[in-house]
C-alpha cells in the first residue's frame, strides 16, 4: 500500500512538471491585407517582395496595403484579424512539422463562414488569395509562415 501511495506521489510530481500537451514549436504568421484595383497605378513599396507575384496571379493595376499583422502561434491555436466589410480572418495552426505549418484559414461575414481552405506553407512562404470585393477593387491577402 504504501508503495502505490508512493509511485502515486512519484506520477504526479512528473505530470506537474510536464505540460500536459505537447504544443511544438511556435510559428509566426504574418498577414497582410492589400487592395487591388484598377484605381491607377501604383504598387505600394511595402508589397515588392511579393510584386511579382501579385502581377503574374491576379489582373490589377494598383496594389495598396491596408493592413499587416503578425501572430505567434503554437499548435491548436488561432489568430483572428478584423477585414472590411463585417468580415473576419480566422487563421489557425493546426500544425508544424520539418519548417512546414499547416493552416485552416478561413473567412467569416457577420459570423458565418464564406470561405474556408487548409494550406501548408513551408517556412518563408507566402500564401496569395483572392478575397471578397471592397470598395472598387478586391482584398488579397498574402499569409506567411515565418517558422519557429
Amino acid at each position: 500500500m504504501k508503495r502505490l501511495f508512493f509511485l502515486g506521489c512519484l506520477s504526479m510530481l512528473l505530470f506537474l512538471q510536464c505540460p500536459p500537451f505537447a504544443l511544438g514549436a511556435e510559428v509566426g504568421i504574418g498577414v497582410r491585407v492589400i487592395l487591388a484595383s484598377h484605381q491607377g497605378e501604383t504598387i505600394d513599396t511595402r508589397l515588392q517582395d511579393i510584386q511579382a507575384n501579385l502581377g503574374n496571379l491576379f489582373n490589377y493595376s494598383s496594389y495598396q496595403l491596408l493592413q499587416e499583422r503578425s501572430f505567434l502561434l503554437t499548435q491548436g491555436q488561432s489568430g483572428q484579424l478584423p477585414l472590411a466589410g463585417n468580415k473576419d480572418l480566422l487563421i489557425k495552426l493546426l500544425q508544424e512539422q520539418g519548417g512546414t505549418s499547416e493552416l485552416a484559414v478561413e473567412i467569416l461575414q457577420s459570423g458565418k463562414g464564406i470561405f474556408k481552405t487548409t494550406v501548408k506553407l513551408k517556412k518563408g512562404g507566402t500564401l496569395l488569395i483572392g478575397g471578397p470585393k471592397h470598395e472598387e477593387g478586391v482584398l488579397i491577402l498574402a499569409i506567411s509562415a515565418q517558422g519557429s
